[in-house]
């Protein structure tokens, strides 16, 4: 799938502007990225077009960041409520869930924190 298609998925589950779609979706790709052990943020990139896949690749985990809750850090990061940071996490990842396969899904699913596993499966 097309970055402009995940984008515009991104809209079709949430009713997010273009913009809002596309900043919650580059933040939720990078975010979950960094909850990933190496390994695991390649493959889940290798899945993303180019423009997904860069940011994937481009953000590290620092001892903040990797203990930090994932929804927290989408409000922090989007300076939003944790009520809106949960719609625009929520909705990025079903078009992400929607452009990688079920095994890498699953794989993700294995490394994520335990709430945010609640919240996304």
């Amino acid at each position: 799938m097309k970055y402009r298609e995940m984008i515009k998925k991104v809209q079709q589950y949430s009713g997010f502007s273009d913009s809002e779609s596309k900043d919650a979706l580059d933040c939720t790709v990078e975010t979950l990225a960094v909850h990933l052990t190496e390994g695991e943020r390649k493959d889940f990139a290798s899945q993303l077009p180019h423009e997904l896949k860069d940011r994937a690749l481009s953000v590290f985990a620092t001892r903040s960041t990797a203990k930090e809750d994932i929804l927290e850090q989408v409000a922090r990061l989007q300076n939003i409520t944790i009520d809106h940071a949960k719609k625009q996490l929520l909705s990025s990842w079903h078009a992400i869930k929607d452009a990688i396969s079920d095994g890498e899904i699953q794989d993700i699913r294995a490394q994520l924190p335990k709430n945010t596993k609640l919240l996304l499966f």
